[in-house]
């Protein structure tokens, strides 16, 4: 493990990472970039991403939250269910952005991506510093390519509250959970529930694949859908409780 050396103050120091790569190359580059940032206090290396998962979920450090960085083409199913039982935030390390599935990038619960074949200094803080703000950062080119992309499937517009359409736009400004909070004067607790179910009722991860539906389905804008008509309900009826519902609001 590689710590600060003695003598640096860890005012601001944010992170305890793990990195679990399999590439040697990869994994000691990240490794030099990462001990030479203020944003991190400390930093383990292993060489499976079970590994790291393993040693990051076990840490309680009050001084800094664990964070993991991962290989996409590395993670087998193991490691998937080992990161979907802890709230680990992960930062996933992409190759091949312009040709990468999209859907693989969406089945993992993600804080952040960063492109391998593109690591940097300067890409590193960054993705760091949005992070420890709330922000999930996104390589530009595979950013374009989910917005640009069509959806694989037929799926209806989900069915959002009042309410959850009311954050909807917040979450497309950038908002945070405590900034929408104070946006309709509720709870941070309320916001971050409204989120997490705007983003499981949207199939997201997490809110830049939330937001990345949002704007190409055009849900910012759009209307909620009328409600599926009860048994042997009138028409106008039905249209009535469309009404009624869209004047809803639920906290």
């Amino acid at each position: 493990m590689l710590d600060r050396p003695p003598g640096q103050g860890w005012a601001e120091a944010v992170f305890n990472v793990a990195i679990g790569i399999g590439g040697h190359q990869l994994r000691t580059e990240l490794e030099r970039i990462l001990t030479r940032l203020d944003l991190v206090r400390t930093v383990t290396s292993h060489e499976s991403p079970e590994m790291a998962i393993h040693t990051a979920a076990g840490r309680a450090d009050p001084l800094g939250p664990a964070l993991v960085f991962l290989v996409l083409d590395e993670l087998r199913p193991s490691a998937l269910a080992m990161l979907g039982e802890t709230d680990l935030r992960s930062v996933l390390l992409v190759t091949r952005t312009a040709e990468v599935d999209l859907s693989q990038i969406v089945r993992v619960p993600s804080a952040g991506i960063l492109d391998a074949e593109d690591l940097t200094t300067y890409a590193v803080r960054d993705c760091l510093e949005r992070v420890a703000i709330g922000e999930v950062p996104i390589p530009a080119r595979l950013a374009q390519r989910l917005l640009t992309s069509r959806p694989a499937d037929t799926r209806r517009p989900p069915r959002l509250t009042a309410r959850e359409r009311e954050v909807v736009p917040l979450l497309v400004e950038g908002m945070s959970n405590k900034q929408i909070a104070r946006r309709l004067a509720i709870s941070p607790h309320g916001a971050k529930r409204l989120v997490g179910s705007i983003l499981a009722k949207l199939d997201s991860p997490n809110r830049t694949f939330a937001v990345t539906r949002i704007l190409r389905e055009g849900l910012h804008t759009s209307r909620a859908p009328a409600p599926d008509p009860r048994p042997d309900e009138e028409p106008h009826l039905a249209a009535r409780r469309h009404d009624l519902l869209e004047c809803q609001h639920t906290t």
